[in-house]
């Protein structure tokens, strides 16, 4: 029912999203995970329509969803190796003063190179190479990171969990006793 380009942690997303309880779901690996939750989604009568990540009104949406492959996986693996290697390529320009040579052969090059970079931005190798080179003042323009609405509301919901725990947690050196009774 769930089909295999649907990622562990992707499945484990929709049951946050969906409140759908799962045992140890953190815990299971995906094979299990794909098997406890369809025989979930049998038992589900309803859920709340969610319109921020995957914009389904009800349950039969969802397994619908669920059924096709996952839209947001369609770059293929030589292309992600590639991106990610350019992206590496562009952070260590950045990292090395913007110095051209040994990394490229031109501005233009790493211009053009960054505009290819900037259309994968959900890899956050690829979001650091594009903040890092729009911090670079001899750049024409500055380049727009293309991500996805489901990657811009996780990154929104990582930077609130920021916010709030900041603050709240304290280290103190030194040695310290532990004893179990």
């Amino acid at each position: 029912m769930i089909h295999p380009s649907h990622s562990r942690k992707d499945l484990i997303e929709v049951c946050e999203v969906f409140n759908i309880e799962l045992e140890d779901l953190y815990d299971l690996p995906k094979i299990s995970l794909v098997s406890l939750l369809e025989s979930e989604l049998e038992s589900i009568h309803e859920i709340e329509p969610e319109y921020e990540y995957y914009f389904v009104d009800g349950i039969e949406e969802l397994k619908r969803y669920l059924l096709e492959p996952n839209q947001t996986k369609n770059i293929t693996i030589a292309t992600k190796e590639k991106v990610i290697k350019d992206s590496r390529r562009l952070v260590a320009y950045c990292q090395s003063g913007y110095e051209i040579f040994p990394h490229f052969q031109s501005k233009e090059e790493v211009y053009e190179c960054a505009k290819i970079v900037a259309q994968h931005c959900d890899i956050s190798t690829c979001r650091r190479a594009i903040k890092l080179i729009n911090e670079d003042r001899s750049m024409p323009n500055k380049i727009e990171a293309v991500i996805s609405n489901r990657v811009r509301k996780q990154l929104e919901r990582r930077e609130i969990v920021k916010k709030r725990t900041r603050g709240q947690f304290r280290t103190r050196q030194g040695n310290f006793r532990v004893t179990f009774e």
